[in-house]
């Protein structure tokens, strides 16, 4: 194959890439079309140049995520509704994201241009939303976001929910946030302007969205990024989200009933739509078939057959508002385990990355800011099932692909981590 048309073929992936990443922004459609092609275009080059791109550097990720689909299909034939459960696991493709992602990274101006097009993406849209929460207007929608006690809206950008839109945002913003701040430069010089102001819009955008444990999951990884730079930045950080949640909490009323007594409605084992409520529900599925679980496509059903009408409970649920326990109640304790397995298998190699000296700051930062992002996803997770969500799971596949970028094709880069202490 000739360079030039090699050229020609990595120039389409990445165009039809970065319209996705932009588009995953607000569209669903948009951003899948886009995926597609340049998936279609990625195939291609791997048929082409005969090259294998799964980096062996990655082999245990790799392994992890077979593990976890093989499970996967095992639990659906194993189920009642075997082509069913199989038809929806079409989602899994989203996987396909973090090779794409690993071959763009390689070079530079596509790995900045893949950078700047979600940090312009984001403000775009947290404009957007900002304007949104205060106006109530929904583009190319014929109805408003829901209206707030103090008569704002619950931002939700271009998506159809808010909580969607909460849980996107936490992991770009926290991502991006992290990206920034871990630069040694100047935090305005070149580019990081454009990602730090990105960072900050997003973060004012998930607390507008009123999405609870969206905006509980920021503090976390704020603090992770400031203790990442230094103690005095730890303090100072300390301090700013003290000083931020409680000015949230005063002026903002629904945001404060959000964490007082609607937090208590939404932990009462009484209220149909509590956690608690759908958690105890969803154990005794688990209970009933811990080995392969109920099949995809068919917890709604399942949980609806426990629903007591005598007792007044007459609300389903399509899945279990934790992703954990809907892996092991949709495909068994097994399902959960492998689930979690890549979650740690993940997290080894971003932390030995960061620890790594052998590798660039530039590219250790990498490694930092898709943990903090990662982490963030996996707090919103805890009360919803975002693994299973299109919109925020493509972004978090993306993430990961960043963070395992640097330990992509570089065998020096998995030896044993040397600490550094600045």
């Amino acid at each position: 194959m000739t360079t030039a048309k090699k050229n020609w073929l990595n120039n389409l992936i990445f165009y039809f890439f970065s319209l996705f990443l932009f588009s995953s922004t607000f569209s669903i459609a948009l951003s899948q079309i886009s995926l597609g092609l340049a998936l279609i275009f990625f195939l291609a080059l791997i048929i082409l140049t005969k090259k294998n791109f799964f980096e062996p550097e990655l082999k245990y990720f790799y392994w992890a995520v077979g593990i976890y689909l093989c499970w996967n299909v095992i639990a659906a034939l194993a189920g009642g509704t075997p082509l069913k459960s199989l038809l929806m696991l079409k989602e899994e493709w989203l996987f396909l994201i973090i090779p794409i992602t690993l071959h763009l990274m390689r070079q530079r101006f596509y790995r900045s241009g893949l950078m700047m097009m979600l940090s312009a993406a984001m403000i775009l849209v947290s404009i957007y939303a900002i304007v949104q929460h205060y106006t109530g207007w929904h583009w190319f929608r014929s109805w408003a976001p829901p209206m707030a006690s103090d008569q704002t809206y619950y931002a939700s950008g271009g998506f159809h929910h808010y909580l969607t839109f909460g849980n996107y945002f936490a992991l770009a913003a926290t991502f991006l946030l992290a990206f920034a701040l871990l630069q040694k430069e100047k935090l305005i010089k070149n580019f990081n302007l454009l990602f730090l102001s990105a960072a900050i819009l997003g973060l004012v955008s998930v607390v507008f969205s009123y999405s609870r444990m969206a905006i509980a999951a920021l503090p976390l990884p704020v603090l992770i990024i400031a203790y990442l730079r230094g103690r005095k930045w730890l303090l100072s950080a300390i301090v700013l989200v003290l000083i931020v949640a409680a000015t949230a909490l005063v002026g903002m009323s629904e945001l404060s009933f959000k964490f007082t007594d609607g937090l208590l409605k939404d932990i009462s084992k009484s209220n149909q739509s509590s956690r608690l409520f759908i958690w105890d529900k969803t154990f005794e599925l688990i209970k009933d078939k811990p080995l392969f679980g109920v099949g995809h496509g068919n917890f709604e059903t399942a949980y609806a057959q426990l629903l007591d009408s005598s007792k007044g409970e007459t609300i389903n649920r399509p899945h279990a508002h934790n992703d954990v326990i809907d892996k092991a109640a949709v495909t068994g304790i097994p399902g959960a385990i492998v689930y979690l397995f890549i979650w740690v298998v993940l997290f080894w190699y971003l932390h030995r990355g960061w620890h790594n000296s052998q590798l660039s700051r530039s590219k250790r930062i990498y490694c930092a800011a898709a943990a903090v992002g990662s982490i963030a996803f996996f707090m919103t997770s805890l009360t919803e099932a975002t693994f299973s969500d299109e919109e925020v799971r493509q972004l978090l596949m993306f993430v990961w692909a960043v963070g395992l970028y640097p330990l992509a094709g570089d065998k020096a880069a998995l030896k044993l981590p040397t600490q550094e202490t600045s």
